[in-house]
């Protein structure tokens, strides 16, 4: 039989039920981590931020040319956001703000060029204000002050050529000067003609370097054409961090991934099993029915060995055992079995139960059921029904019966059309006990007597008493505790039971508590009937579970046709 894999909602289900159940990790990670974060954040130096903001303006070239309105040069705000992050910037500074390394100066600089602009935004951090403002504001003017002294710089150079060359004309032309005059006493018309023509030349040369030197920016101009800070830092009131909201906030977002993380870790390192489809996954086998907790009804008390079909027969437990009962029916007519071993992987996860309030639903549905309790290392199948244990199973194999028909050692219980075969005294050797070939005749016997023979048997995994039994009966039921049982001690036990030949019919989820369980989304049905149940005044329920049942009939009878 395939058991059907879930689909994408059941998975989404799924993780929202280990979220669920996970939730106190979660939660315990996140509170850490804020703690921490803060601890961190509170302990961290103040550090104030202040920006100053300045217009940088394209320089002039130092000369003019013929062109009239000449444009200047774009401005390269990278080239410049360099500039104020030099050193010889951070020299001006030092020696304003008295400190001795003008790097030290650097590292809390910052300088952005706003985009589409000609901006520059000076950013100091320190952990003065004051001194945060001061800086800015420094590094502002001294850029400027470093860029006029650049600029002065070219147009001092240009100066002093335009000078020279206009001093060297100006000889030239006192010396053509007193040629020309020598030419013309000696009345050398040609000569003087000729040197005419080259102080005509020398004077037009002369003239456009006084207007090329006239042309010259002047330092006030340089100045003016140098940039403006059209925005000064100011003090700032707070400090710019730690942000004691945004490390916060950031550490909750990180303490959620980590505990969630975490959560999912554990979860994949749990080998419980994670509810009714989990089971199902594993095993390969159909989950019969989910007993939930047994919770007495108002003023009754709980006892150990209680027939709970019988003591509450409209309780919670009783409609899961009549669900069982519905999905053995089912399948016991489809696979023509007779008899049932109901066991567990270990100790405690309540097979005896299981079987005594199974066999006496069978019993209330007018089946003829037989219970054989086959622990014979810690029999308590008798108590359940208050018969006697004197004789049993184990006298019966060992031959002490007077009477050689196992019929005769059936006791009558208070369930009509149920009966009981005792386990007898315990024996000393129970797993070679139940290796006689007495066994499979008891069996056979009970099998032609009985609707149904349900046999409790002890866990597999501690001793080797359910193989054997296993191996003369129809079917198995494995018991799983919701809350204890471990997927791999199951999967041992589903193993060990088909290696003798005897295939899992289903699993019965015992101690279902859908009040608490993180996987409660698959037990709708009990988590409104508790819910009815705990309301006072209500003597009857709304539900007799006929459709309950029916439904679980066809969720069994899927299973099987997949």
């Amino acid at each position: 039989m395939d058991i059907p894999r879930a689909d994408e909602s059941a998975d989404l289900r799924h993780y929202l039920g280990i979220l669920k159940s996970r939730k106190w990790t979660i939660l315990v990670v996140t509170a850490v981590v804020i703690a921490a974060a803060l601890l961190l954040s509170f302990r961290q130096t103040p550090l104030y931020r202040a920006e100053a903001r300045v217009l940088v303006n394209p320089l002039p070239s130092a000369t003019v040319t013929t062109v009239p309105n000449q444009l200047a040069a774009p401005v390269n705000l990278q080239t410049e956001k360099e500039v104020v992050a030099s050193v010889p910037v951070a020299q001006l500074v030092a020696e304003e703000l008295d400190v001795a390394d003008p790097t030290e100066l650097l590292d809390d600089l910052e300088v952005e060029a706003l985009a589409d602009t000609e901006v520059l935004v000076v950013t100091y951090t320190s952990p003065d204000a004051r001194i945060a403002a001061r800086a800015a504001n420094s590094f502002a003017e001294n850029y400027i002050r470093f860029r006029v002294r650049q600029a002065l710089e070219s147009v001092i150079t240009t100066r002093s050529s335009v000078e020279d060359r206009i001093d060297a004309t100006r000889d030239n032309l006192e010396g053509l000067a007193e040629r020309i005059e020598r030419a013309r006493k000696a009345e050398d018309d040609a000569l003087v003609s000729t040197l005419e023509t080259e102080r005509t030349a020398l004077v037009a040369r002369l003239g456009v370097l006084q207007e090329r030197l006239e042309g010259v920016q002047t330092e006030d101009s340089v100045r003016l054409a140098a940039g403006d800070v059209i925005e000064p830092a100011t003090r700032p009131a707070a400090p710019s961090s730690p942000d004691h909201v945004v490390n916060g906030l950031l550490a909750a977002i990180a303490g959620v991934v980590l505990g969630t993380g975490l959560a999912f870790f554990r979860e994949r390192l749990d080998d419980k099993f994670r509810g009714r489809a989990d089971i199902e996954r594993a095993l390969e086998a159909p989950v019969l029915a989910a007993v939930p907790k047994f919770r007495p009804s108002k003023g009754a008390s709980a006892k150990p060995f209680e027939l709970m079909v019988a003591a509450e027969p409209k309780g919670t437990a009783s409609e899961a055992y009549r669900t069982l009962r519905t999905s053995v029916q089912f399948i016991a007519s489809q696979q023509g079995i007779r008899s049932l071993l109901i066991t567990s992987p270990s100790a405690g996860e309540g097979k005896t139960s299981t079987t005594s309030n199974l066999g006496a639903a069978l019993a209330q549905a007018g089946k003829r059921v037989i219970l054989l309790s086959a622990d014979m290392r810690r029999p308590t199948l008798e108590r359940f029904f208050g018969v006697r244990n004197r004789h049993g199973l184990s006298t019966w194999l060992l031959g002490e019966d007077v009477d050689d028909d196992p019929m005769s050692l059936l006791q009558d219980s208070d369930v009509p059309n149920l009966r009981i075969l005792a386990c007898g005294p315990v024996p000393s050797n129970p797993a070679e006990l139940l290796a006689s070939p007495r066994l499979a005749r008891l069996l056979n016997e009970l099998e032609l007597n009985a609707d149904m023979v349900l046999v409790d048997s002890p866990p597999v995994l501690p001793v080797a008493d359910a193989a054997i039994l296993a191996s003369h009966v129809g079917g198995s039921i494995l018991v799983v505790d919701a809350a204890a049982s471990h997927r791999s001690a199951t999967l041992h036990a589903k193993e060990a039971l088909e290696r003798v030949g005897t295939g899992v019919i289903g699993t019965v989820l015992n101690a279902f508590d859908p009040g608490t369980s993180p996987y409660d989304y698959y037990y709708p049905y009990y988590r409104r009937y508790h819910s009815y149940e705990s309301a006072p005044g209500n003597g009857e329920r709304r539900d007799d579970g006929a459709g309950e049942e029916r439904r679980e009939r066809s969720r069994i009878a899927g299973l099987f046709r997949r």
